[in-house]
């Protein structure tokens, strides 16, 4: 695979890429950004911007599918036929890798793990169920290694690509070394003034990673506040900088012209100020924070990632923090609306084991 359809920045920069680092196209980009007047008046910064990643795609938007134009790319040139990843019950990065694995012919395999069950989850199940996606219940996160080493060995090792909760391995990363190449492009075009901060959501962390790559390696001195939205257990700061310094190593063994030496994770701020009680667990702050972004720019968010981002915005903005500031809110959600659904007992033909979700 290569990026012959619509060249994207990472590719026009570092063309040995080529060929080297498989690529297929799948995401409406570059996304667009675009002045949060309303929200800036409300809170009191005076230039803020969002970037559009809730469109990115033309049937399922947010942050993955710039994940999976390399991951999926991967995946076809080694040949594989299935798809394994993770993610929670209501996991974007799940139904996302679905969504476009069915627009490629490949089968989806989709291990969940618990989290607080919602109307929003249960559509989301639905959705999968829609799609055909094989779905398995890990009873805990750590129960999902198991379950997947099950499953590979029941389908075949050669026929399996593992895709890791949020796709964050460094194939993936790499999709946000090129947004960050993206951004600049942005900026040089005129379309916006380079921003100080940006804040994004921190589940995994390679978005972070791969960001804070993509705006050094063109000399943008904007800063990252990672929110993180996943508990410590998961260990999203080390993540954070395990994949920062193994994505640079991996496109630089590809490219030498990608030059390492004055690059460095502090760029970054992965903080848990906003995780609350745990992944996907609402907070006050989230709550309010959602609701003020529908009122002044009818922006729809979600409660487990763009809630809690921009509640921390929201927080240093009202600190004082952001005075004088030009700040970007990297827009993660999917904004698009799901397709008709079933209101129905059609749940029933999913895996027993999901039964109790819909019954309670």
């Amino acid at each position: 695979m290569s990026s012959k359809q619509t060249p994207r920045p990472l590719f026009e920069h570092y063309p040995q890429l080529t060929g080297k680092l498989p690529f297929i196209e799948l995401g409406n980009l570059p996304t667009p950004v675009e002045p949060l007047t309303g929200l800036a008046e409300e809170i009191g910064v005076k230039d803020l911007w969002t970037k559009r990643d809730d469109i990115s795609a033309p049937v399922y938007g947010g942050n993955k599918v710039r994940k999976l134009e390399f991951l999926l790319a991967d995946a076809l040139e080694r040949g594989c036929t299935t798809i394994l990843t993770f993610g929670g019950l209501g996991s974007n990065h799940a139904l996302a890798t679905s969504v476009n694995c069915q627009r490629l012919g490949l089968q989806c395999v989709a291990i969940l793990t618990p989290e607080p069950v919602t109307t929003a989850v249960r559509h989301t199940l639905r959705y999968h169920q829609r799609l055909g996606t094989r779905l398995e219940l890990a009873r805990r996160y750590t129960d999902a290694r198991g379950t997947a080493d099950r499953l590979i060995a029941e389908i075949g090792s050669t026929k399996v690509y593992e895709v890791p909760f949020g796709g964050s391995s460094w194939v993936g990363a790499t999709g946000f070394v090129n947004a960050g190449l993206e951004l600049a492009e942005q900026v040089a075009a005129g379309e916006m003034a380079v921003p100080d901060t940006a804040y994004l959501g921190c589940g995994t962390a390679g978005s972070a990673a791969g960001l804070a790559l993509g705006l050094q390696l063109v000399g943008l001195t904007t800063r990252i506040e990672a929110i993180q939205v996943t508990p410590e257990s998961v260990q999203p700061a080390r993540l954070y900088e395990q994949l920062f310094v193994e994505t640079g190593q991996q496109l630089h063994a590809r490219d030498h012209t990608i030059r390492l030496e004055n690059l460095t994770t502090t760029i970054a701020n992965v903080r848990k100020d906003q995780l609350g009680e745990g992944y996907a667990i609402p907070t006050q702050a989230a709550i309010e924070a959602a609701q003020l972004m529908q009122q002044s720019e009818g922006m729809p968010s979600s409660l487990t990632y763009t809630g809690k981002t921009m509640a921390a915005l929201i927080a240093d903005a009202r600190a004082g923090h952001l005075a004088g500031k030009r700040i970007l809110f990297w827009n993660t959600f999917n904004s698009h609306p799901y397709p008709d659904l079933p209101d129905d007992d059609s749940w029933r033909k999913l895996p027993k084991e999901f039964h109790a979700l819909f019954e309670n």
